[in-house]
């Protein structure tokens, strides 16, 4: 970069907490990030959201959305909620009983998130929501405690990959929270790592011709371990293959692993090590060539 900090700039300065760049930076709005740092500057002026709306050119929607954006991920703190503790201490009481369409009605009214929740789902599906779909968002905010910037991360997750469907979204969310995921930038890497283990056994059940099915988790990380980790190719995967066909007459997904690990343990890369076959006379020959001769010996 070709630039410096001005030092006469630095004249007058704010605190902007280091979590904010390092963790939320590059999934945030750019709505978010302008309304954050008219609060950071000015906190102690206690600032409306009407106020926060018209000094930062978005509507006030804008600024409810980013001012609990930011709750969620523990920037800041309701003055309204003295019980609150910061998004590290939360503990959600989990039960599995779903909310019921009047449960959820009940806590709309007296609980903004939900009501933010609900109409930012709604927005992302591009309709109303069925009763289980909002029953079930709900239940993964207030029973099992995901944050809703979470939530709708893996919506837009799940609508990315054309598995728009509640089912879905709920496995993906309870993994997340198995693996005690709580932030954004978390989720994120987490997704991220999803997407490369199903690309690696896509390329794996393809080349041994595997019926389509969920891997297991043995061969999932096997999988990802050859592609992403170790750079197997697939004319590698197909020698492998070939090589267990020849030897044991049928396909063992175990066996096929055993060729590959001796593989790399020796450095060996069998695409580089065939040797190609010889062109003899008698089992190549030229096509031009070969008419040719015909119509000479006519």
């Amino acid at each position: 970069m070709n630039y410096y900090i001005n030092p006469s700039a630095l004249t007058g300065v704010f605190a902007v907490p280091n979590s904010v760049v390092d963790r939320y930076f590059k999934l945030s709005k750019a709505e978010h990030i302008k309304v954050l740092l008219f609060v950071l500057r000015n906190m102690s002026n206690d600032p409306t959201d009407s106020f926060i709306a018209e000094e930062c050119g978005v509507s006030e929607y804008d600024v409810k959305e980013a001012l609990l954006y930011w709750a969620d991920a523990g920037i800041i703190v309701p003055k309204n909620a003295p019980d609150f503790k910061g998004k590290e201490e939360k503990v959600a009481v989990k039960r599995n009983e779903k909310p019921s369409r009047q449960d959820i009605a009940k806590r709309s009214l007296t609980d903004t998130k939900i009501q933010y929740l609900l109409g930012e789902a709604q927005k992302r599906f591009a309709r109303n929501l069925k009763d289980n779909e909002a029953r079930t968002l709900v239940w993964l905010y207030d029973d099992q405690g995901l944050d809703v910037s979470l939530i709708l991360l893996v919506i837009q997750y799940a609508l990315l990959k054309g598995k728009g469907n509640i089912g879905f979204i709920e496995s993906i969310c309870l993994d997340l929270l198995e693996k005690g995921v709580e932030s954004i930038a978390d989720a994120d890497r987490e997704l991220h790592k999803r997407d490369i283990s199903e690309k690696c056994w896509q390329t794996v059940s393809a080349v041994f011709g595997i019926e389509k099915r969920k891997p297991s988790k043995k061969e999932s990380e096997t999988a990802e371990l050859w592609l992403n980790d170790w750079g197997v190719s697939k004319e590698t995967l197909t020698l492998a293959y070939d090589e267990c066909v020849n030897k044991k007459s049928k396909f063992s997904f175990a066996y096929v692993a055993k060729i590959i690990e001796n593989w790399h343990k020796n450095g060996m890369k069998p695409t580089e090590k065939k040797k190609p076959i010889e062109k003899d006379n008698f089992v190549t020959y030229d096509i031009d060539l070969f008419e040719k001769m015909i119509n000479a010996k006519d």
